[in-house]
């Protein structure tokens, strides 16, 4: 059977006191983030976060 290729990442998951994040362990990108306590998901893919006890810090990039 031959099939495509894919490539497969290694993923982290990190517990914090707010919810639990994910990011890629290659890139160090946080890719999801899921609050408490309902699990809302907010993609942080294409975001400049910094995560920590406290909180989310959403960083703002020059403006285009």
């Amino acid at each position: 059977m031959t099939g495509e290729v894919i490539q497969l990442h290694t993923w982290e998951v990190c517990e914090y006191p707010w919810g639990t994040a994910v990011k890629e362990k290659r890139t160090g990108k946080w890719h999801k983030v899921f609050l408490k306590p309902d699990g809302q998901e907010i993609d942080v893919e294409n975001l400049e976060v910094i995560l920590h006890d406290n909180g989310i810090e959403f960083i703002m990039s020059e403006f285009i």
